[in-house]
């Protein structure tokens, strides 16, 4: 998710620490938690926090359940739950399709995210706003799934941008010319700035069938949608994105695990080189609920040292303050790297590269040389 700079217009207006601390309690409850909601908050400020880090409905399940001082957000919640449900619900049924058409045409795919995610992890599917399906294919299959996507009256979004969203991000967006939900068709995951996956075919190995609706579709398995929420918190980070909805999806996922699995994590993020990745994105976790939760999350030491929790929590959850004093994105990559120079040189080259591209071909466009257009890319 990409925020616009105006989204924040309303929390840089306010301090937001008590507004910090009501969220977090909220989401600790939700997980069951014993936490004591704080008074003195600025409802529609602890609102907009909600939204803006994809956890609005998790601040209270029924909008009856708020307390005094926080029911002014109840229209506002009430009017989010509508929206999501249906807006999830055509997701759901796209998940569906999707996962149809992939193996009616033979093609090996698992699904992440997503309402199935959230059946799994939350026990419902509105639990947050979503209208995206994303799907990993093997790259060598990617021509095969676009093919299908095509035949069933999806045409690819994006289009002047479509070379540098597939060399360098590793994905595709597909959708119907009516609207809906976008399918992002991914062969990778992660984006430049950060590590990626060694190994994607072994995502989709590892794949294991939920069962909705009468109908099987293939998910990551536990320690990889482990991985896929610990890559989505080191992304917002990278990007000085609110993420309160990743670490909350690490921790119902780490939740999750199975002694088996649990014990299995840590060889499989190693594997990955992802062990550092998780390792950030579970002491985010834990800074998000540290003195709330009596379990600990982290998986592995901070690779980025003693950064203290509360400027931490603060990074993650409202980043927008202007106090903060961020690590320099080269020191994020070299720790997420392993300290590691020839993977770090890889890494940097990879994202200059990345915005060398995307710049050029913003360049073309404003230039009109590349029409600016939605529909299907060569």
């Amino acid at each position: 998710m990409t925020f616009a700079p105006e989204q924040f217009a309303l929390v840089r207006e306010h301090a937001c620490r008590t507004e910090t601390e009501a969220l977090r309690r909220a989401l600790a409850r939700s997980f069951g938690d014993p936490a004591e909601l704080p008074e003195g908050v600025t409802p529609r400020v602890l609102f907009e926090m909600g939204r803006l880090n994809k956890v609005g409905l998790f601040l209270a399940p029924r909008p009856a359940d708020l307390p005094a001082d926080w029911s002014a957000m109840a229209p506002q919640l009430e009017t989010m739950r509508l929206q999501t449900a249906a807006r999830n619900g055509h997701s759901l049924r796209t998940s569906l399709e999707v996962a149809r058409l992939m193996q009616e045409a033979g093609i090996a795919h698992v699904q992440f995210k997503g309402p199935l995610q959230q059946i799994a992890l939350y026990g419902g599917p509105c639990w947050k706003p979503t209208g995206d399906v994303d799907l990993l294919v093997a790259e060598a299959d990617l021509a095969t799934a676009a093919a299908a996507l095509r035949a069933a009256g999806y045409v690819a979004q994006e289009a002047e941008l479509a070379d540098w969203w597939t060399r360098h991000l590793g994905e595709q967006h597909f959708r119907r010319p009516e609207g809906g939900p976008v399918v992002d068709l991914h062969h990778r995951l992660q984006q430049p700035g950060a590590p990626r996956p060694r190994h994607t075919a072994d995502f989709l190995t590892r794949a294991t069938d939920m069962s909705y609706a009468g109908q099987r579709v293939p998910m990551v398995s536990g320690p990889d949608r482990c991985l896929v929420a610990a890559i989505g918190v080191v992304k917002a980070f990278v990007a000085q994105e609110p993420c309160a909805g990743h670490l909350c999806d690490l921790r119902a996922s780490l939740d999750r695990l199975s002694p088996d699995e649990a014990r299995a994590l840590p060889g499989i993020a190693a594997a990955q080189g992802l062990s550092e990745t998780l390792a950030l994105a579970s002491h985010g976790v834990d800074t998000l609920f540290e003195g709330l939760s009596p379990r600990p999350y982290a998986q592995g030491s901070n690779p980025l040292g003693a950064l203290p929790a509360p400027d931490l929590r603060r990074m993650l959850v409202a980043p927008w303050q202007p106090d903060l004093d961020w690590p320099r994105r080269s020191r994020i990559l070299w720790a997420l790297s392993g300290r590691h120079p020839l993977r770090f040189a890889r890494e940097t080259l990879a994202a200059k590269s990345s915005e060398a591209h995307r710049l050029w071909l913003k360049g073309l466009i404003r230039s009109g040389l590349i029409a600016r257009r939605e529909g299907k890319a060569a």
